[in-house]
């Protein structure tokens, strides 16, 4: 394991972020190290209990050759805005070809094991004797959208939070349903709403409908028919939580535009005229 450069000032640890190497759930990754970026807001050494967010990035102009940095600067990972403990992640994907980078590492329950590893490893560093993880936050951006959607069917833990910006592309049509992964997120939100309110979650999706915009739809359809389903109470603030709707930004400007909203607030609206 590489070290961590924690800072502790009197009873807390203090914002702080690195750069892993060699990581052991994603060794059969093809690409340049470091593989895993975590980065942590101030963390009280009294905690017993931490948030994770795990962001997948999506595709690279440098393709094999790119270095996680690109990612880190463009994900829009800015714990700034959230006051609960919170320890973030960028795992590098695979590279496939081209621009191409996929995540199957985290199949099957590999997300589960790269979140217990990352929370390990910082618990380590900041020597206090458990850390369970609270709330699970999954985003994704452009080609990262339906490798969470996968990760998601093979988790042993659903997130909490899952947000995803332009990237729910569905499947290539001469070879598969486009839009299977559907039946996956609709039955996560069956058990998300059916939750609700003891334990709030959330749905985000930003998407440009040239691109993405079929999968969106048909999801917007299933977030309809689910808060339709329950207590009317509760539908105005689940429409807030709940909401998938049409990018007032570029593609690559998504993901830096609304994921420090949402990482500060589920329920953030973005200004898209300012």
């Amino acid at each position: 394991m590489s070290s961590l450069p924690v800072t502790v000032a009197k009873d807390r640890v203090l914002p702080g972020e690195a750069y892993l190497l060699d990581t052991p759930v994603l060794r059969t990754h093809a690409g340049t190290q470091p593989d895993l970026f975590l980065r942590w807001n101030a963390v009280p050494r009294s905690a017993t209990a931490i948030d994770v967010v795990v962001f997948l990035h999506g595709f690279s102009q440098e393709g094999g050759s790119m270095p996680l940095s690109e990612k880190v600067g463009r994900s829009g990972l800015d714990l700034s805005g959230r006051t609960r403990p919170t320890l973030a992640m960028i795992p590098r994907g695979n590279w496939l070809r081209y621009s191409w980078y996929d995540f199957p590492a985290l199949l099957g329950g590999g997300l589960d094991t790269l979140v217990e590893y990352a929370v390990g490893h910082f618990r380590q560093a900041i020597a206090i004797a458990e850390l369970k993880v609270d709330r699970l936050i999954l985003m994704a951006h452009s080609g990262g959208g339906m490798p969470a959607v996968d990760a998601i069917a093979g988790a042993v833990r659903a997130p909490d939070e899952l947000y995803i910006f332009d990237g729910l592309y569905g499947r290539d049509p001469s070879r598969d349903d486009p839009l299977r992964g559907l039946e996956t997120l609709d039955r996560w939100l069956a058990k998300r709403v059916a939750a609700e309110p003891a334990r709030p979650g959330a749905l985000r999706v930003v998407y440009i409908e040239r691109q993405t915009g079929e999968f969106s739809r048909e999801l917007a359809k299933s977030v309809t028919r689910h808060l339709a389903a329950a207590d009317a109470a509760l539908t105005a603030g689940l429409s807030r939580r709940y909401k998938v709707e049409v990018s007032g930004v570029p593609h690559g400007y998504i993901a830096r535009e609304c994921a420090p909203a949402l990482l500060a607030a589920s329920d953030a609206m973005f200004d898209w005229a300012r």
